[in-house]
């Protein structure tokens, strides 16, 4: 009698993608593992447990079959179902056992360790700290910590108003006009595409992503549930011709420098992806450049009722302070505003001010300039050492001022072997596989030259063509002539 009324009260959710039979045989064995069924305590029969949980009886067949199966249960003709005497279950304490679907879906980094001694690492796409102007920013950071002791509170998610006053001036210098309540603060550009996953999108939701995409943001999709629908990213942009047809949530794109292709998408790409977004009822999700080079017009300033901007210090200053935006209208930072309440109240406080009185005084402008000419005597570099060493591999990106080259291998090399043999000889690229939407080994690798001293750059391609080819002799595929 204790087993059925203990079971008579399951509460099984009909919603969840977790099939029925499987919510019923976990709620069964996590009473057996908490001793609320004892052994020998005889279970309802199936016709009679599913009628108390209105559900098909052979569900319940099912479940008492797999609990049979791993024995906990045992059938007795005559005496019915009971629990098993000395149930083979574990007593210990396993969190493991208690991640959601979700959480399994994220895998942890895969990235081949660099051999010492490190000769180049091409594997980052981040700025060198060397430029940046860290004295001045720290005098800045504390002013704010001493003379302001409002930083020390509580304050609304948006972020302090003398930040988002200056974001939005920078914003309207490109032609996306946003005023200062339409600018919401985050922790990195990477925490506001997680706060707009959040807000817009459920499991089995359909995102559009380029393919291939900065991994950030496939594995916040993972994460999320929901599909991926893929845009090839061409010579001129990515190619949006998948929206026609199809419904989406929100649409994610790089038009400047995207990342991993090093690719600017053209005037006719940005407006086929605005077309494609309308036709698919969607929102776009414009990951951007506090100082576009193109000169062409961003997203945001096309189209501001449908285009969600993020920006971010990560990208061309540093990445440690952890300082984002979103710029959209005030409808959605409102709603973006509520969710980030949930996840941690505010970006903090004095770092917000810190970056106001920078961007006031145009301190990062000026560290940009000082690093674009040494980016650019690094792009120049990566350029030749690929012309000599790898002449048979096209690449895109690599242009003017621009940190990346994204490398076709020949045809049947794997860019995770290539990644994986260069790291044993010391030197450090990105596999095509870690921006692939379907996440499959792919015939790329990605290059980044921001952070590495132009005297290396030589001799780290000249290690990576060594890499290339042993992989393609290792393949059965023929080696392209030693230059």
């Amino acid at each position: 009698m204790a087993g059925q009324l203990e079971l008579a009260n399951l509460n099984l959710d009909r919603g969840s993608r977790e099939p029925l039979p499987d919510q019923l045989v976990a709620a069964i064995e996590s009473r057996i593992v908490a001793g609320v069924l004892a052994g020998g305590v005889r279970l309802p029969t199936t016709r009679d447990l599913a009628v108390s949980l209105a559900i098909n009886r052979g569900t319940v067949q099912a479940a008492y079959r797999k609990l049979a199966e791993r024995g906990l249960i045992i059938s007795r003709v005559g005496s019915g179902t009971v629990v098993r005497e000395n149930s083979p279950v574990s007593v210990d304490f396993d969190p493991a056992r208690l991640l959601s679907r979700r959480a399994l879906e994220v895998t942890p980094e895969a990235a081949a360790a660099i051999a010492p001694p490190v000769i180049a690492d091409f594997s980052r796409l981040t700025p060198d700290e060397r430029f940046f102007p860290l004295e001045e920013f720290v005098r800045t950071l504390s002013t704010a910590l001493t003379r302001r002791p409002d930083l020390w509170q509580y304050a609304p998610p948006p972020g302090l108003p003398e930040l988002r006053r200056e974001i939005a001036g920078r914003l309207a210098e490109h032609g996306i006009t946003r005023t200062p309540d339409e600018i919401l603060v985050t922790s990195g550009a990477q925490q506001a595409l997680d706060l707009i996953f959040r807000t817009f999108t459920d499991p089995g939701d359909t995102v559009a992503l380029e393919s291939p995409t900065y991994p950030g943001a496939l594995a916040l999709a993972r994460f999320a549930g929901v599909e991926v629908l893929p845009l090839p990213v061409g010579a001129q942009g990515a190619d949006a011709s998948a929206l026609f047809g199809r419904r989406a949530k929100f649409v994610y794109v790089m038009p400047e420098r995207q990342n991993p292709t090093g690719v600017t998408a053209s005037d006719a790409s940005r407006r086929a992806i605005l077309d494609g977004a309308a036709a698919a009822g969607a929102l776009v999700v414009e990951d951007g450049y506090e100082e576009p080079e193109s000169g062409l017009s961003p997203l945001a300033a096309r189209d501001p009722s449908r285009t969600i901007w993020l920006g971010t210090l990560s990208k061309d200053l540093v990445p440690g302070f952890r300082i984002g935006w979103v710029a959209a209208s005030a409808q959605v930072v409102d709603r973006l505003a509520r969710i980030k309440k949930t996840a941690d109240f505010q970006t903090p406080l004095p770092f917000q001010a810190a970056v106001a009185e920078f961007l006031r005084v145009g301190a990062d402008r000026r560290a940009r300039r000082n690093r674009a000419l040494e980016v650019e005597a690094r792009r120049i570099a990566a350029e030749r050492a690929l012309r000599t060493h790898l002449p048979e591999v096209a690449w895109s990106g690599g242009n003017i001022g621009d940190a990346l080259f994204w490398l076709q291998l020949p045809p049947g090399v794997s860019g995770r072997r290539v990644s994986e043999a260069a790291a044993a000889r010391g030197v450090g690229v990105a596999p095509g596989a870690d921006f692939d939407p379907r996440g499959q080994d792919c015939p790329n690798i990605r290059l980044s030259v921001s952070r590495v001293d132009k005297r290396q750059v030589e001799t780290g391609i000249r290690v990576l063509a060594d890499a290339v080819r042993l992989v393609q002799s290792q393949s059965g595929i023929r080696a392209m002539p030693v230059v």
